[in-house]
């Protein structure tokens, strides 16, 4: 009878130890995929300041009318249809129309034009030159799990 008691002490034991182990791993993993997800945020976020900062430029020079100076990129409006133009139409994170924005598409030879060829991305950043605003058209969650698509909400 000693050693069933013994036995199941032991068999306690066993499933504590065996539940404190998968309760550090769950930990880890947890610590471990926020982290990753932070270091995206911010490698995003510091990606629209370098185009923000290259597309504030050009703006300025095209404001003064610097001869030769035009918009780098392709107008939104050209890319009406896109499914990604689209999905920023239907979240109000654009509008196509306003008088407000002058909203350009920036691909990675774009990127190259301005001096950002480190910046590669698989479809494309859309900067606002009268707002000085830069899209991330992909959106990325912040720690609140809120998806954010413009520099302006980032900061």
């Amino acid at each position: 009878m000693k050693t069933r008691k013994g036995l199941l002490a032991a068999y306690i034991k066993i499933i504590i130890l065996i539940l404190i182990i998968a309760a550090a791993i769950y930990g880890i993993y947890k610590v471990a995929s926020n982290s990753y997800n932070k270091e995206e945020f911010e490698t995003v976020k510091t990606n629209l300041l370098l185009i923000q900062g290259k597309a504030e430029i050009i703006a300025q020079k095209v404001e003064i009318k610097e001869e030769g100076a035009e918009y780098i990129g392709t107008p939104t409006k050209d890319k009406e249809q896109d499914e990604k133009v689209q999905n920023l139409v239907n979240n109000n994170v654009i509008e196509l129309e306003s008088e407000d924005s002058n909203l350009y598409c920036l691909d990675n030879e774009n990127l190259k034009e301005l001096g950002l060829e480190e910046i590669k991305t698989d479809d494309y950043y859309i900067v606002d030159y009268k707002k000085n605003d830069v899209i991330y058209v992909d959106g990325i969650q912040d720690e609140s799990g809120k998806v954010l698509y413009k520099l302006s909400e980032m900061e």
